[in-house]
C-alpha cells in the first residue's frame, strides 16, 4: 500500500495533533478553570490520554490492518460501527472547521484587521486540502520539521520572558478546593487528550510489528506534549498572575512582554507564525481523518481521495457560518461544546468497543 507511515512518523503526527492549536489556546481558558492548579490538570488529562492510547493499542495489535469502523463492523455489527462512524465524522467536521476559524479569527483579530475573515478561511482550506492530496506518508515528513520549527520558537519565547516572571503567582494551588481542578481536567482531556481516539482510524497506516514499540512511542508523544502545555501554562500564570484566565492567545501576549534590550522586541510574530502553522497542520492532519471516516463509511477505496474537496468546502462553509456570530460564540463552543461533543462522539464509543472485545475471542491471524 501507498502512504505507509513509520511508528516515528505516526508519533510526530500525534505529537503535533496534539500541539497544534492546543500550546496557543490551552493555557487562558484552563487557568480561568483552574486556577494556579491549571499545571496538575495538564498531568491528570495526560494520564487519561494514556489510558485511551492503552485500549487503541490493544485493538489495533487485536485487528492489525483495520481501522476503528472496520474492527467495530466485527465486535458489533456493521449498522451500530456505522453509526459511530457517523458521529466521529461529525466530530472531525466540527474540529475542522473550528480549528481553522480560530487561526482565521487570530489573523483577522492581531495582525490583519482591515482583512475580511472569510478570505482567511477560504485561503487556509484551499492550502489544507492540497496539503492532504499529496498523501499522509508526505506531509507526514514535511511536519516534522515545522512542529520542529514551532517548539524551537515556543521554548525561545518562555526562556525570554523569565526575567518577567513573578514567581508568587504560583501560589495558592488550591485556593477554592479541587472542583476548580477537576473542571480543568474535564476541559484539557476533551482538547487535546480525548482527541487521541481518532488516531485509531489512522494505525492502519502503520505495520505493527513485534518489538516496533508503537505505543512507546505514541506515549512519548503525549508526555512530551503534555510537558510543552505544562511550561506554557506555568509561563502564562507567572507572567499575568490573577489575569493569565483573561489573556487569550497566551504565549502571543507573553511575547510581547519580552523586552531586552533593543534585540529582543516585539517576538510575537514569532509566536504569531508559531500559532498559524501549529494549528494549519492539525487541520490538516482531521480533514485527512475525516476524509478516511467518509470513505469507510460510503465503502469507497482506502485511496480515495476524491472527497478531500467536498469536505473542505463543507467545512468552511461552516466555519464562516459560525465564525460571524463572533468570538464570545467561538469561546463557548471551545469551552463547553467541544469536550462534551468528543465525550459523546469519541471517548464513549471506544469504551463500547473496547468493553465489547473483552468478551470476544481474539481473530485468528492467517
Amino acid at each position: 500500500m501507498k502512504n505507509m507511515l513509520t511508528p516515528n512518523q505516526l508519533a510526530v503526527l500525534l505529537f503535533v495533533f496534539l500541539t497544534g492549536s492546543s500550546i496557543i489556546n490551552i493555557p487562558a481558558p484552563l487557568i480561568f478553570f483552574s486556577h494556579n492548579a491549571a499545571w496538575i490538570s495538564i498531568i491528570c488529562a495526560a494520564m487519561l490520554g494514556l489510558l485511551v492510547l492503552l485500549l487503541i493499542m490493544r485493538l489495533a495489535r487485536r485487528y492489525p490492518g483495520l481501522n476503528f469502523i472496520q474492527y467495530s463492523s466485527k465486535l458489533i455489527g456493521k449498522p451500530i460501527a456505522l453509526l459511530l462512524g457517523m458521529l466521529i465524522l461529525t466530530y472531525l467536521i466540527h474540529m475542522a472547521a473550528a480549528i481553522v476559524m480560530d487561526i482565521a479569527m487570530f489573523l483577522n483579530s492581531s495582525m490583519m484587521r482591515d482583512t475580511d475573515y472569510t478570505i482567511f478561511v477560504i485561503l487556509i482550506f484551499l492550502a489544507v486540502s492540497m496539503t492532504i492530496r499529496v498523501g499522509v506518508g508526505k506531509f507526514a515528513g514535511m511536519f516534522g520539521l515545522l512542529i520542529l520549527s514551532v517548539m524551537i520558537f515556543v521554548v525561545f519565547n518562555i526562556s525570554l520572558a523569565i526575567p518577567g516572571y513573578d514567581w508568587h503567582y504560583l501560589l495558592p494551588v488550591f485556593d477554592e478546593g479541587i472542583k476548580p481542578l477537576l473542571h480543568g481536567t474535564y476541559f484539557i482531556y476533551g482538547f487535546p487528550y480525548g482527541e487521541i481516539v481518532l488516531f485509531a482510524m489512522i494505525i492502519p497506516y502503520v505495520r505493527l510489528k513485534a518489538g516496533d514499540r508503537t505505543g512507546r512511542k505514541l506515549a512519548f508523544a503525549i508526555l512530551l506534549n503534555a510537558v510543552f502545555l505544562i511550561l506554557v501554562t506555568l509561563a502564562t500564570i507567572l507572567t499575568f498572575g490573577p489575569i493569565a484566565g483573561e489573556r487569550k492567545y497566551s504565549m502571543f501576549e507573553v511575547a510581547r512582554t519580552i523586552e531586552i534590550t533593543e534585540i529582543f522586541q516585539r517576538l510575537e510574530a514569532l509566536m504569531g507564525y508559531s500559532m498559524i502553522v501549529a494549528s494549519f497542520m492539525k487541520a490538516s492532519i482531521v480533514l485527512f481523518l475525516a476524509n478516511i471516516t467518509l470513505t469507510q463509511i460510503l465503502g469507497l477505496p482506502k485511496e480515495n481521495r476524491q472527497l478531500i474537496f467536498p469536505l473542505a468546502l463543507f467545512c468552511t462553509i461552516i466555519s464562516i457560518s459560525v465564525g460571524i456570530r463572533g468570538e464570545a460564540n467561538w469561546n463557548f463552543i471551545v469551552t463547553s461544546i467541544h469536550p462534551l461533543w468528543g465525550l459523546i462522539c469519541a471517548t464513549i464509543p471506544l469504551l463500547l468497543v473496547s468493553f465489547v472485545s473483552l468478551f470476544r475471542k481474539k481473530p485468528k491471524q492467517v
